[in-house]
């Protein structure tokens, strides 16, 4: 019974540790990949494509999100055209048809927002879970006024 007890609170404290509630940085390095660090030192290389920007870290320390940026045909340039967020050892993405012009997170790290239009006028905002990367809320600028707009746009940004 003892050994049972003992190699269970060592599978639990393991599981514990592997969690991603532990992260205390995220960051792009020199070749625009991204990684994260976790409470006890770990360094975890995310990605290899070398095309991340506007690397934040959820206010909880749960999640990690950022910008991929894309060369557009038209100017030459490359823009942000979809979100990744890290999250319980998983990245999953939300893919902008045109450019995120801002992203924040929401409810102290378990929403993320983003701001999807062109370079000028309105634009499409929408309101996803960290956990699972789904919609739960969006609306287009042009036909919301500002002072009718939900919380989640309005409030301060984190």
């Amino acid at each position: 019974m003892g050994r049972r007890l003992t190699s269970a609170v060592a599978l639990a404290a393991i599981c514990f540790t592997a969690s991603a509630g532990n992260l205390v940085k995220a960051y792009a390095d020199k070749a625009r990949n991204v990684h994260v660090v976790t409470a006890s030192g770990k360094d975890i290389k995310l990605t290899t494509d070398r095309r991340a920007d506007d690397v934040r870290l959820a206010p909880d320390g749960e999640s990690a999100a950022w910008l991929v940026l894309d060369y557009f045909a038209a100017d030459g340039r490359r823009w942000p055209t979809e979100l990744h967020v890290y999250h319980g050892g998983r990245t999953r993405s939300s893919k902008c048809g045109l450019i995120i012009r801002e992203y924040w997170f929401w409810k102290n790290g378990t929403h993320v927002a983003t701001d999807c239009g062109g370079l000028h006028f309105s634009g499409l905002e929408t309101l996803y879970e960290v956990r699972t990367m789904k919609e739960v809320d969006s609306f287009d600028q042009a036909e919301v006024p500002v002072e009718k707009r939900p919380e989640w746009s309005t409030a301060d940004r984190e």
